[in-house]
């Protein structure tokens, strides 16, 4: 016996099938269906009686000239056979996910099942995959599941339909196709007789349905004996709203979705142009100050998407509505309050806005009494009158907040003393204007007794009283200009520069800081110290090393001669990759040396960079009125000024004893007694004598017992 493959009715699906058998009857259809119909649910249909549930978004009506009526949701009639005995009604995910068909698409998955008088359930996409509803074989396209979507609703424009619908009582007989597109059974439209059906979605009015699309809104079952009920049209009436249709909930303009599933997502649908966080001028930071605000509107952005833009428009955009009018659009409002009225960083007279008020123009008459420009002040005490010729010139000082905050004589000695040159004028007391107008700032000098100077860059302050004396008793020796005065009439500008011992090796013509030997303890014991109180006041020959990094604080010390033939009084302060403050006076007993030198007390100090270039600088506490000892730092060596804390103060004189070393010096002292050095460095030998441990192979590189580097 030989049996014959029963085909599948999409097979012809044709245009040929189409033409020579889309004239038969609605009553054969019929007929062919009675064993269909004998089994489907009779009543007094009336589809104007039937209220829609919540649980689903599709609503209305779906004809068939061969069944009827179909309704998209409605409270269940009795049934007794699944697919549901409760409510039915079909939903569109407003969510996108993957589809099986065509490979890796992507769309809207449409669900659920609807109701036919006549037929009974319909069901959609992979709601068909129950046995209620499913037969022996899966449409082609794809033959292994059941689908039904949307494409993926991100505009307005049309979206297409794809995949199936099935008539549960007749199973393989009940397929509906949605779309002949997914077949690739189309046929040409402009032809009379041709099959071209497509269900589309609407986002603009979510119907089911384009007037200006091919085939809309038809879907179709037929079969390969001729049955079927043919054309499904799911929107009957074109100006109706009950054919099929979405009904969603409101746009939620808070949470990232197109909640209504009409193509406009959040900010960019019309339904939240009044939502807070929707409205330009709310763009930035939700419009929490007022800067945000004036930046949300003068940004050339559209930041809402409402297809405006700022305050006056950019571009196409005309002027977003929720800027204009708003205080961040018009000028600023007072310009004498101390506040941004118009959010726009700029307060009073430094807004452009307040260009033409009264109190924001110039002082006009700077010799008259009068305070023209209303500001409160008059004259010369106008910063306007500050190049006028009835004013005295005073230092210019605009750039320190903190001198701008005094006034008198103490403002002058701060823009006098704060290190800047505070516009185009020479660096503080090298300005004439601060020699003549701050005597107790400029008159303060440095002295170097019994000593040289040696300097890289120069030597820059002011030169000793002529009736005190010179700033350097022997020679001053530089590359660069020497300011200060020598008691030997001994100046060398064209010196050639004499580099410090530096990392890695510290070696150089003036000798070598063996630190590794330091390290090792070849010079003395080596002792680690965490803080000042760990360095004895006699020193025995030790090396005190420090490795804690960020700064050594090294309190007040009065070191003591060793005693006896072993007792040794030197002593070396390592900071091996840190900074040194001395914060109070360093100084050597009184009492006189016992048995040998060995027992002088000689206190040393180096100081340097770790490996990434950090520390390597030593810094005196204003406070501080004598430093004994042998000091080399890497960095710098400042002696720190009272004035930083308190411009009107006057700082203490002082003395260094001993040998100083460094990369860079900022004497920053001042004092108001003119005949005495706000520092003074004494040379006291110690340094050459009994050396420091590591030390030994600088100190015998001076040249003589009076030089100070």
């Amino acid at each position: 016996m030989r049996i014959k493959k029963k085909k599948a009715f999409h097979d012809y699906m044709t245009p040929g099938f189409w033409r020579s058998h889309h004239v038969i009857p609605a009553f054969i259809a019929l007929v062919g269906l009675g064993v269909a119909l004998g089994i489907a649910h009779f009543s007094s249909f009336d589809p104007n009686k039937v209220s829609a549930t919540t649980a689903d978004n599709v609503y209305g009506w779906a004809w068939s000239d061969a069944i009827g009526w179909i309704s998209m949701n409605d409270q269940p009639p009795i049934c007794a056979t699944a697919p549901s005995c409760g409510s039915y009604g079909a939903r569109l995910a407003s969510t996108v996910t993957v589809q099986p068909h065509p490979a890796g698409a992507q769309g809207h998955a449409l669900t659920g099942y609807v109701w036919s008088d006549n037929l009974g359930f319909i069901c959609f996409g992979t709601s068909c995959n129950i046995a209620a509803c499913r037969g022996s074989f899966l449409p082609s396209p794809p033959g292994t599941g059941f689908y039904a979507y949307v494409d993926p609703i991100t505009d307005q424009s049309v979206k297409k339909v794809h995949g199936w619908a099935v008539i549960c009582n007749l199973k393989d007989e009940g397929w509906i196709s949605l779309n002949c597109e997914d077949t690739g059974t189309c046929s040409d439209p402009t032809v009379a007789g041709d099959r071209n059906y497509k269900l589309v979605y609407n986002p603009v009015d979510k119907k089911f349905h384009n007037a200006g699309t091919p085939g809309s809104p038809f879907g179709w079952n037929g079969n390969n004996d001729g049955s079927g009920i043919g054309y499904v049209n799911f929107y009957p009436w074109a100006a109706s709203p009950d054919g099929m249709h979405l009904v969603t909930p409101a746009e939620n303009c808070s949470v990232t979705g197109d909640e209504d599933l009409n193509g406009l997502a959040d900010c960019s649908d019309p339904a939240c142009s009044a939502a807070p966080q929707c409205q330009e001028i709310n763009a930035i930071n939700g419009g929490a100050t007022l800067a945000d605000k004036y930046q949300a509107c003068h940004d050339n952005l559209d930041n809402d998407g409402n297809a405006q833009a700022d305050c006056t428009g950019f571009g196409v955009w005309p002027a977003d509505a929720s800027c204009v009018g708003s205080v961040v659009c018009n000028p600023e409002a007072n310009c004498s309050d101390g506040v941004d009225n118009d959010g726009d960083s700029f307060i009073d007279c430094a807004d452009s806005d307040c260009s033409a008020a009264p109190n924001c123009q110039p002082e006009s008459i700077c010799d008259d009494g009068v305070d023209n420009d209303g500001d409160g002040l008059t004259d010369c005490a106008d910063s306007d009158c500050s190049s006028d010729p009835s004013c005295t010139p005073q230092p210019a000082c605009n750039d320190n907040p903190v001198c701008n905050a005094l006034s008198g004589q103490d403002k002058i000695d701060c823009c006098c003393n704060d290190n800047s040159t505070n516009g185009p004028h020479p660096l503080d007391c090298l300005d004439p204007l601060c020699i003549a107008q701050a005597p107790r700032v400029c008159s303060a000098w440095s002295s170097v007794v019994t000593g040289n100077i040696y300097a890289g860059g120069g030597v820059a302050g002011t030169q000793a009283p002529k009736a005190v004396g010179t700033n350097v008793k022997y020679c001053l020796r530089s590359t660069g200009v020497i300011e200060w005065t020598s008691e030997a009439s001994c100046k060398e500008e064209s010196a050639g520069a004499i580099s410090l011992p530096v990392y890695p090796y510290y070696r150089n013509k003036l000798g070598f800081l063996d630190l590794a030997g330091i390290r090792s303890g070849r010079y003395g014991t080596v002792q680690p110290v965490v803080n000042s109180a760990d360095i004895p006041v006699v020193l025995g020959g030790r090396v005190y090393r420090y490795t804690g990094g960020g700064t050594f604080v090294l309190s007040a010390k009065t070191f003591n001669n060793g005693v006896g033939a072993t007792g040794r009084g030197n002593g070396l302060l390592f900071i091996d990759g840190g900074n040194l403050q001395i914060d109070a006076n360093i100084a050597y007993t009184a009492d006189p040396v016992q048995t040998s030198l060995r027992n002088l007390a000689s206190f040393g100090i180096i100081v340097v960079k770790d490996a990434f270039g950090n520390g390597g600088n030593i810094t005196v506490n204003h406070t501080v009125d004598s430093v004994s000892g042998t000091l080399f730092a890497e960095g710098f060596i400042s002696t720190g000024t009272v004035k930083t804390s308190n411009p009107a103060a006057s700082d203490v004189s002082l003395k260094f004893y001993g040998l100083l070393v460094a990369e860079q010096f900022n004497l920053l002292r001042n004092n108001d007694n003119p005949q005495v050095p706000a520092e003074e460095i004494i040379f006291d030998g110690r340094a050459v004598v009994n050396p420091p441990p590591g030390m030994q192979d600088i100190s015998k590189s001076l040249p003589n017992p009076e030089a100070v580097f």
